[in-house]
């Protein structure tokens, strides 16, 4: 053995880890990748669900608008309700309103109130103590309904008292005066069939007064007829307040007659009656329910207009109460105000032309006497001319003074001496109402006219 010991040998091996390292490097790459794929995933998760939130979000935020948008136009709607309640309150308001002035003005009404007193000024109106509007038509067009119309509207009533006749009918035969309380009476009368000449003369008596209220009109085809006693003239009458003084003539807007044109040809001999003596007609239109159309209704009121007579201005619709209308209606009910009103003016320009005719007739006759004096009685137009006509022809004769005619009429109208016979009759009891002139003048006239 040596001193230097022995050596040893190193030995190396080598050992090839690559691909243990590729395996490891490709499980680290399988992790990264994983963890990529599920990091994409948690953020394409979260970005979904980002997404579902932000749409639940826009949703919750339309529906609210919508909500918020609903409840505007509810609340739009509720406004416009509620205006639309005020505005019909307000106008049905002011219609009530309206009503009652026109009901309250019916009421107060004296004649004279619609063309003026003044107007009927040296006309002789003491006889005018009422006025008659006739209501006429074809049996069936809705006179008496018209009439109960009437008087539920003025009385504020739950019912009218003219008999009404559903079976088609005629239901009124009596000859009766309706609202007798008022200044004004409106007359039902019977409706005609056939208009005849009997019927014809009917009418004019109805017109005249011959027939009073409660008389029974009855014709040749009723039980019982002995005939009327017709065909007087309206002269021969001796009361002015017991004629017809305004005319309401009512048709059905659905009357084939009416669109035929044959209920102008109907209705000729009233339109002939009425126009000589200065009546101009009212015209109710009754059934407007059964026109369709408004082009309907206008020709309706026009063909109405042109059978009646009546100018298109006095042509109305109305709804009359019925079952089927039982009311009340604050527009029918100023319909039929408005109608009164109407006739009442028509019924007094009726009786300004009738005393105008009348004065211009008497004033022939009296003039006529005065100046022809002859022996004999005095004809009786001169016994009942009035005072006042007989001082207007002396004061245009003898130019007295207006205040001191007028102070002598009204000291006479004090002592109730309106007529020519009256003063002549208490002449030596007033002599001391003239003056010395006058006196002497209107003696010697009443003497001339063998009157004193």
């Amino acid at each position: 053995m040596g001193g230097g010991g022995s050596k040893n040998q190193t030995s190396y091996t080598y050992v090839d880890n690559t691909e243990k390292v590729r395996q490891e490097e490709e499980a680290r790459e399988r992790r990264r990748l994983e963890n990529e794929r599920r990091q994409r995933e948690l953020q394409e998760q979260e970005r979904i669900e980002r997404e579902k939130r932000e749409a639940a979000a826009l949703e919750r935020q339309r529906f609210q608008q919508q909500l918020a948008e609903a409840e505007r136009q509810e609340q739009e709607r509720r406004r416009k309700e509620e205006e639309r309640i005020a505005r019909e309150k307000e106008q049905l308001r002011k219609l009530e309103e309206e009503a009652v002035t026109k009901r309250l003005a019916l009421f107060d009404y004296k004649f004279g109130d619609k063309i003026n007193l003044a107007s009927f000024r040296n006309l002789d109106i003491s006889d005018v103590t009422k006025l008659r509007i006739g209501v006429f038509g074809p049996t069936g067009s809705g006179k008496s309904c018209f009439v109960n119309t009437c008087e539920r509207t003025v009385r504020r009533s739950d019912k009218g008292s003219a008999p009404i006749n559903s079976t088609g009918r005629e239901g009124t035969i009596i000859l009766e005066d309706f609202l007798q309380e008022m200044f004004f009476r409106l007359v039902d009368t019977r409706g005609f069939f056939n208009y005849n000449a009997n019927e014809s003369c009917e009418f004019v008596d109805i017109l005249s007064g011959r027939v009073r209220p409660g008389s029974t009109i009855k014709r040749e085809q009723d039980e019982g007829f002995e005939g009327n006693n017709l065909g007087r003239t309206l002269e021969e009458v001796d009361h002015f307040s017991d004629r017809m003084h305004g005319i309401i003539l009512v048709v059905k807007a659905n009357d084939i007659r009416l669109k035929k044109g044959q209920l102008k040809e109907y209705l000729l001999p009233v339109r002939q009656t009425l126009r000589p003596i200065g009546i101009s007609p009212i015209t109710v239109v009754t059934h407007r329910d059964k026109l369709k159309t408004e082009a309907e209704c206008e020709q309706a009121l026009n063909d109405a207009s042109a059978a009646t007579g009546s100018s298109r201005s006095h042509t109305f619709f109305v709804a009359n109460y019925c079952p089927d209308n039982p009311g009340p209606n604050v527009n029918t009910e100023l319909q039929i105000f408005n109608i009164l009103h109407f006739a009442l003016s028509m019924a007094e320009r009726h009786v300004k032309i009738v005393k105008q005719q009348n004065k211009n007739k008497m004033e022939e006759d009296l003039m006529s006497a005065m100046q022809n004096a002859a022996i004999g009685a005095p004809a009786k137009a001169v016994l009942q001319a009035p005072i006042s006509l007989f001082l207007e022809i002396l004061q245009q004769k003898y130019k007295w003074s207006e205040n001191s005619v007028t102070t002598v009429r009204g000291k006479l109208h004090q002592e109730d001496i309106s007529r020519l016979k009256t003063l002549a009759e208490c002449w030596s009891d007033v002599t001391h109402f003239f003056p010395h002139g006058m006196r002497a003048t209107i003696e010697k006239e009443l003497v001339r006219l063998q009157l004193i």
